[in-house]
């Protein structure tokens, strides 16, 4: 998701989480009881600490301290209600939630609270100790067919899919450690084994195009297995979609799968941002963040 997409302060993100409460793709008693803590703990102990969003840590360190957003991002607010119509069927296939999972982070002296909300989070067993993590991705392939040139449009196509891959896998890594951290202040229940679901949507109200981006991803297949391990992801797989409509427009759609191996590196790599943006802080007052 893309909440909280830069700097915000705890004050904010109290009143935020407020608001979820009544959302119906949110856990309700989950998010009375984060609000709760938040005001009672945390602003207590810090104060109107400053809030990041991992999507922002991650974005941060690609674009090597850039705050222009990414491409990928471009193209989801460009096409945001069909991405937020596929996050709704992934949550309604999965029977998840939203939660808004949190960590408190001291680098050079500062507290730091790092917010992040997977697609969809679910829990299952006897004791409801099994965590399955989702995030999704999705892409308009008739805006991606008819913005390039023929020549390299299979290598883009590749190109973008691994992008996409990269991000998501990024995420849900990011959504594991805050899980973790969210278990340990005791606001979600003692948690045995998490597993992490990456899923990208593509899309078109054209046939011609879908087939297209299928035939070619499906040739590429290997390869793009083969260089998404490096983002630590794995079993790969293209399944067949169906059709969605959305304001009575019909799309045509596919999707690939993917599942999502926890690195510590990773989280470690994101974390550093930390530190420049705490630099930045230090001449910020909070109440203008």
């Amino acid at each position: 998701m893309h909440n909280h997409y830069r700097v915000a302060t705890l004050d904010s993100l109290i009143e935020n989480v407020k608001i979820k409460i009544n959302n119906p793709n949110y856990d309700s008693l989950y998010q009375r009881r984060l609000e709760d803590f938040l005001k009672n703990n945390i602003k207590k102990k810090y104060g109107n600490i400053p809030v990041v969003a991992t999507i922002f840590l991650i974005e941060k360190y690609n674009k090597k301290g850039s705050n222009e957003i990414s491409e990928e991002n471009q193209w989801y607010y460009r096409n945001k209600e069909f991405a937020n119509s596929f996050e709704e069927l992934l949550r309604s296939i999965t029977k998840s939630k939203m939660y808004s999972l949190i960590s408190i982070e001291y680098y050079s002296g500062y507290h730091i609270l790092i917010v992040g909300e997977p697609d969809g989070l679910s829990f299952e067993g006897k004791m409801n100790n099994k965590a399955k993590l989702y995030e999704i991705k999705s892409f308009n392939i008739t805006e991606f067919y008819t913005k390039f040139s023929s020549k390299f449009k299979d290598y883009l196509l590749i190109r973008k899919v691994l992008n996409m891959i990269k991000e998501n896998s990024s995420q849900l890594i990011l959504y594991q450690y805050l899980l973790e951290r969210t278990q340990e202040f005791g606001l979600i229940g003692e948690i045995e084994k998490i597993n992490s679901y990456g899923e990208i949507y593509i899309y078109s109200d054209s046939k011609e195009y879908l087939s297209w981006a299928r035939k070619i991803i499906e040739q590429n297949l290997n390869i793009i297995t083969k260089y998404a391990r490096r983002y630590n992801a794995y079993n790969l797989s293209l399944k067949d979609g169906g059709t969605i409509n959305i304001n009575n427009k019909k799309m045509y759609y596919f999707k690939i799968d993917f599942r999502v191996k926890y690195n510590q590196k990773t989280v470690e790599k994101y974390l550093k941002n930390l530190n420049e943006l705490i630099k930045s802080l230090k001449s910020v007052d909070n109440r203008n963040l």
